[in-house]
């Protein structure tokens, strides 16, 4: 009986460590769609930085880890530039952060560096004029950050503060996990790292959402990239022909051609222009200045078969 009672009052094992790795396990089973948020945000964030810097942009996304609070803040370097924010209806506060260095590639192409020249700001404090160059830059950051997480539901951004100092931003308990998802960014010559920073905690609630596949249905629409897209083809460099004119002669009248002979030819009324082989406009011929000119009075709908043609790049058999 004594064994019995012994083995019935003894204290139930408890692992300090059990809820983090399971944690972790469930953010495991999350991390492809939040991968896929991440491939979103860098895509619809290079479009933003495209049509903001107008220099050519870069964005690779490097991949999630969970990190403790009282780690991350431990190896953030100073200066750096912290965005503290919350994301409603999610609990508790997200952080952006952009380096030093990133900070200088963004405030030299907004005044028309290109970066072969990197600014140091290393062991020194952000100057009013970069922190206020920087507002707009991470406004934008913020409004594609929301974009990328519509699949998993309509977010609201309130932006808390921003800091400069790691010390001053302490945004969770010193044990709490951290989901950090990191971003490597060039800007012509410069580059730089930026990174976000969710509680877990926050996220945890997402689950069902996360794991039904909504993320992997959801189809992206980057617009700006479609209409830059659109405005360099229309700046492609195309060719048009013309056919003025047409005879008939036979082989014999050919090989008896020599120079100074003359071509009778009648003018045609229309001229039909083309490019590719594809006839495109039917207009009248005359002179624009000292050039010979056409005067377009129609344009051409393309056939099917002749759209098909272009498309595959193939030609019609005779």
């Amino acid at each position: 009986m004594s064994d019995v009672a012994d083995q019935a009052s003894a204290p139930e094992k408890y692992s300090l460590f059990a809820k983090s790795r399971s944690t972790r396990n469930r953010i495991s089973t999350l991390e492809p769609n939040l991968q896929r948020i991440n491939d979103r945000f860098a895509r619809f964030l290079r479009g933003a930085l495209l049509q903001h810097l107008r220099r050519a942009v870069t964005i690779i996304p490097t991949g999630i880890e969970l990190v403790e609070h009282r780690e991350l803040l431990e190896r953030l370097p100073s200066p750096i530039h912290l965005t503290l924010f919350n994301m409603k209806p999610l609990r508790g506060t997200v952080v952006l952060m952009v380096d030093a260095s990133l900070v200088g590639a963004i405030v030299e192409s907004r005044f028309g560096g290109n970066g072969r020249f990197p600014i140091n700001i290393a062991n020194r404090e952000f100057t009013p004029f970069e922190l206020k160059s920087m507002r707009r830059v991470v406004d934008t950051t913020l409004e594609q950050f929301t974009s990328a997480w519509e699949p998993v539901g309509r977010f609201e951004i309130e932006t808390l503060r921003h800091e400069t100092n790691p010390q001053f931003a302490g945004f969770a308990t010193a044990e709490d996990l951290i989901m950090v998802s990191g971003f490597d960014i060039a800007i012509d010559h410069g580059n730089g790292r930026l990174e976000t920073y969710i509680p877990v905690a926050g996220v945890e609630p997402l689950q069902d959402q996360m794991t039904s596949g909504i993320v992997a249905e959801v189809v992206d629409h980057d617009l700006r990239w479609s209409e830059r897209l659109k405005a360099s083809v229309a700046q492609a460099d195309i060719t048009l022909n013309a056919e003025l004119g047409k005879i008939e002669i036979s082989v014999g009248d050919l090989i008896a051609l020599r120079p100074g002979n003359v071509f009778e030819m009648d003018r045609p009324e229309t001229i039909v222009v083309e490019a590719g082989g594809a006839p495109l406009f039917r207009g009248k011929w005359g002179r624009h200045g000292s050039k010979i000119g056409i005067l377009v009075e129609e344009r051409l709908p393309l056939t099917p078969d002749e759209l098909t043609v272009r498309i595959s790049g193939g030609g019609k058999d005779d």
